[in-house]
């Protein structure tokens, strides 16, 4: 006779209908963006927890770096890959089409860089802080700058001890000095004894002259609605791009002979311009290729590619910020790249979990370059056919309805 079993009506309610919150939010801030939203239909608690700001930072700490690819002319089309499913699915599948309805014309946008899910556009003399996932936008002040001035550079960041996004503008006038054309010495140095007249290599226009910049800066903090005055650069500025934000800080490369410092950055904290060590093994060679060196930030951490050998490109990180010891050559790519032409042509974006380095080239296509293999395997770039930026970014929750409260001129849609 079979012994009948009762259902014990403790073990019933042990099992709850629905998981802890905390527990809800470890799982939802783990997945990807494009999951996360459909998580959205799934109950109106779930809706009320994805928009919550300590949320979309917890979200932001566990996020996937992706790519973010913007034409460079005519479009305001932004595409977000995910290049650590690439390979895994249909390419089309693996990106986010996204077209920020910002009122300004096409032509002529550029992608400053990105800072923790939000981009930094511009168009002179316009400012835009986007977060494209969310739809949202901020147009700033107009930079006012007095004074005279050849060219200008602008750069996003954030602070991590006051919470607050900045951008900085640094404003460069090109000075030309022109040498006494009665300098005896200096003229001589072209005199050809034997014709008794000055060498066919003497320019009298470039070689009696002499060229010198000085750059100045001024600064806005998101939400604060006006720009403060920072004075003086120190140090000398590139026109390279200004993806190089890591640690609090804006990072870029000195080449100007007569300093000795050569890796100089912006503190967006303390808001003071400072010196970073370079790699002990660089020496003199860092001011003879100043067209072949670039600074950048690579699985989180500083970085600087170094194209100077025409036949590899050698890759540094600085593993422990600020230590000059901890400066380590990850990487040297000796294969598939050929003339010293194409070298600085290709510029890393990002190391992936797999240790593919995703690369820039020509600023028309994708290349991804296997160490296994020492192979580089081209991309498509999903009709893009023109010029395009493509940066690292962080897809991220953070709304501009916090990040700029208070901020006069802001527009959310």
């Amino acid at each position: 006779m079979m012994k009948q079993i009762i259902p014990n009506k403790k073990n019933k309610h042990s099992i709850p209908k629905e998981l802890p919150t905390q527990i809800i939010l470890e799982i939802l801030s783990r997945l990807p963006i494009k999951i996360l939203f459909l998580c959205q239909l799934v109950s109106k608690h779930w809706l009320s927890l994805i928009p919550d700001p300590h949320f979309a930072k917890l979200h932001l700490s566990r996020s996937q770096v992706n790519l973010l690819i913007k034409p460079k002319y005519r479009s305001s089309l932004l595409r977000l890959v995910d290049l650590q499913i690439l390979h895994k699915i249909h390419p089309r599948e693996a990106q986010l089409k996204f077209i920020p309805k910002i009122n300004f014309p096409p032509l002529g946008i550029k992608v400053v860089n990105s800072c923790n899910g939000l981009l930094c556009l511009c168009n002179v003399p316009e400012i835009f802080i986007c977060n494209p996932i969310l739809c949202e936008y901020t147009c700033l002040p107009f930079p006012i700058y007095d004074g005279e001035y050849d060219r200008y550079i602008t750069a996003f960041g954030f602070s991590p001890k006051t919470n607050q996004y900045k951008v900085i503008r640094f404003f460069i006038q090109r000075f030309v000095e022109f040498f006494d054309p009665t300098i005896k010495n200096f003229v001589a140095s072209f005199f050809n004894p034997l014709t008794e007249e000055l060498d066919d290599s003497f320019d009298p226009i470039t070689e009696l002259r002499t060229s010198r910049e000085e750059a100045k800066a001024i600064i806005y903090t998101i939400g604060e609605g006006s720009w403060r005055n920072m004075g003086s650069v120190p140090y000398f500025l590139t026109n390279h791009s200004f993806n190089s934000f890591v640690n609090g800080a804006l990072h870029w490369l000195n080449f100007a002979r007569d300093s000795p410092d050569f890796i100089c950055c912006f503190d967006f904290g303390s808001e003071q311009f400072r010196v970073v060590p370079e790699p002990p093994e660089f020496g003199l060679r860092r001011k003879e290729f100043p067209d072949h060196i670039r600074v950048g930030v690579l699985r989180d951490s500083l970085s600087i590619c170094d194209f100077s050998n025409p036949f590899c490109i050698d890759i540094w990180l600085m593993k422990d910020y600020g230590i000059k010891e901890s400066w380590s050559k990850e990487l040297v790519i000796e294969n598939g790249i050929g003339k010293r032409g194409n070298l600085d042509r290709h510029e890393p974006i990002m190391i992936l979990k797999s240790g593919e380095i995703l690369m820039l080239v020509n600023k028309d296509s994708l290349v991804m370059y296997k160490p296994k293999l020492g192979k580089f395997k081209k991309l498509n770039t999903y009709g893009i056919k023109s010029e395009f930026y493509g940066i690292a970014h962080t897809p991220s929750l953070v709304s501009l309805r916090d990040v700029a409260k208070g901020e006069r001129g802001s527009f959310v849609y």
